[in-house]
């Protein structure tokens, strides 16, 4: 399973790299970012992350014809500019992974972030640095556990029992003795009725969240919690386990000397530092965030001749009541740009007349 952001580089490349049969998800973050350069509405803002978080095509197409209604031409939008997986009634059961984003290569960058100005080589040197210290910690933790599955996994399955649900017993025609099945219902917030099955043989529940993330979802602990003798340990997948942990940080990122005891290599050629043109001031270090991660939309500056805002000093045209204040700047001509037109959406809306994409087309 690979996701991306919406990179357009990286895109095309793990496209053509990856051809044998790899799940190409889409991080639903940044496709909601660029979303909103063009739609906006109420109807959006309600439907579209639910959308995204629906385990079942029935879930997933009540959010999705809601959106479709209000405006057709954003969910064609959708259709033709990202083509990959981004909702989780589309994911493979084999990765037992349901992330809808990539926090995780974002955490990376922030675990990097007083590194990043090192040059590439030094950059390199100190994340297999980092990584080396990482992997003896987890492997140091790993030696003291002795349970089944991972203490924390185990933390949220325990916090997510005691629902007030109903639940009945049912078993296998032909089945061993231990084979049961259960049907669990209740209601929701809004006082909707709802009801699944669950097979605790098969590891499998109608609502498909048990086969997608591998942990049992609220359902199948309805029913395990329910039978005495029952132990939530074992109806986990064994990614969760101690053991597939322990496996992962057995092996270890080895030690290195330093760049003056490297064996010297002649490659045959002389190999330049590239021209760089050094801006004026303090190289930024600190990226720019965006209106969604809490940034400013627009930056706002003060010129220093008339004290007004949204312009600087050399382009200054405004007049000054101070005898000694440097003349005004020539007018320049002003580049006519082209602006990304933003359609809002109503909230409600008339019938639309294009034809609904069907749903068995990649999104």
């Amino acid at each position: 399973m690979i996701s991306t952001d919406a990179g357009k580089g990286i895109d095309s490349v793990v496209t053509h790299i990856f051809k044998n049969g790899v799940e190409h998800r889409e991080c639903m973050r940044h496709l909601v970012a660029n979303f909103q350069k063009r739609y906006r509405g109420e109807v959006f803002e309600k439907h579209l992350w639910p959308a995204c978080r629906a385990y079942q095509i029935h879930r997933f197409e009540e959010h999705y014809n809601l959106m479709y209604e209000a405006c057709p031409e954003a969910m064609k939008w959708i259709h033709d500019n990202h083509k990959h997986l981004w909702t989780r009634h589309l994911f493979s059961e084999a990765s037992k992974c349901d992330y809808v984003t990539n926090n995780i290569a974002e955490t990376f960058n922030s675990w990097i972030r007083n590194e990043k100005s090192l040059h590439v080589v030094d950059l390199m040197d100190r994340i297999r640095q980092l990584c080396m210290q990482k992997m003896f910690l987890r492997r140091k933790i790993a030696m003291k556990l002795k349970d089944k599955i991972l203490p924390n996994v185990m933390k949220d399955l325990f916090a997510s029992r005691g629902l007030k649900y109903i639940w009945r017993y049912s078993h296998k025609e032909g089945g061993k003795e231990g084979e049961m099945l259960g049907e669990v219902e209740g209601v929701t917030k809004n006082l909707v009725h709802w009801r699944h099955t669950v097979d605790l043989h098969e590891g499998k529940c109608t609502c498909r969240r048990w086969q997608i993330a591998g942990l049992p979802c609220t359902h199948a602990l309805c029913i395990i919690t329910s039978i005495r003798g029952y132990n939530i340990e074992d109806y986990v997948h064994e990614y969760y386990s101690v053991a597939k942990f322990k496996k992962a940080y057995g092996k270890s990122v080895k030690p290195m000397t330093d760049r003056k005891q490297w064996p010297q290599v002649n490659p045959g050629f002389k190999l330049w530092p590239p021209i760089l043109k050094r801006v004026v001031g303090r190289p930024r270090v600190r990226r720019y965030k965006s209106v969604a991660e809490g940034g400013s939309g627009k930056r706002t500056t003060r010129c220093k001749r008339c004290k007004q805002l949204g312009h600087m000093e050399k382009t200054c045209n405004e007049y000054v009541y101070e005898s000694d204040a440097p003349p005004p700047a020539p007018p320049k001509p002003k580049r006519k740009r082209g602006k990304k037109n933003v359609t809002v959406v109503p909230s409600s809306t008339a019938e639309p007349t294009q034809q609904q994409p069907s749903f068995s087309d990649p999104l």
